[in-house]
C-alpha cells in the first residue's frame, strides 16, 4: 500500500499533470457535446445558426453537421495534443461566432454562457500548450541525440 502511494506521489509531483487532467476532461466534453448534438436536428440548426450572420449561403443545418464534426475532431486533437494549437485555434474562432451571434441578440452575454466559456477556456490553452504528455511532445523528444551518447 505505501508503494502505491509513493507511485502516485511522484505523479502528482509532475508540472504537465494538471494539463494532462485538463485535456481528458476538456475533449472529453467537446467529443461527447459533438455527438450528442446529432441526436435532433434543431441542435445542428442551433449550431449552424452563427454561419447567417456570416452570409454562409446555405442551411444552418448543414452548418451545425460541420460544426459538430468539428467539434469531434478538435476534442480528438486535444486530448492526444496532436496539432493542439491548430485544434484550440479553430474552436476560438466558433466560440467567436457563436458569442458574436449571442450580442446581436442582447446588449450583455450571459457569463455562463458556452460560447462565451469556449472562447475563454480555448483561446488561454492556445498560449499554454499541450505540455509534455503529448504524442508531439514524445515524437519531438525521442529523435534528438544527447552529445553524452556519441
Amino acid at each position: 500500500m505505501l508503494a502505491l502511494a509513493e507511485k502516485l506521489g511522484k505523479w502528482f509531483e509532475k508540472s504537465n499533470l494538471g494539463l494532462l487532467l485538463f485535456r481528458i476532461f476538456f475533449s472529453g466534453f467537446l467529443f461527447t457535446y459533438g455527438v450528442q448534438s446529432f441526436r435532433s436536428t434543431s441542435l445542428l440548426k442551433q449550431l449552424g445558426q452563427p454561419a447567417i450572420a456570416f452570409n454562409l449561403p446555405f442551411s444552418p443545418t448543414f452548418w451545425g453537421i460541420i460544426v459538430a464534426f468539428t467539434l469531434i475532431w478538435t476534442g480528438i486533437f486535444i486530448l492526444l495534443g496532436f496539432y493542439f494549437r491548430f485544434a484550440l485555434l479553430v474552436l476560438a474562432i466558433l466560440s467567436y461566432s457563436a458569442t458574436r451571434e449571442h450580442l446581436s441578440w442582447s446588449v450583455f452575454v450571459q457569463p455562463y454562457s458556452p460560447a462565451v466559456l469556449l472562447l475563454m477556456i480555448s483561446s488561454v490553452f492556445l498560449f499554454i500548450g499541450p505540455g509534455s504528455f503529448s504524442v508531439k511532445g514524445k515524437s519531438s523528444g525521442s529523435s534528438k541525440v544527447s552529445s553524452k551518447e556519441k
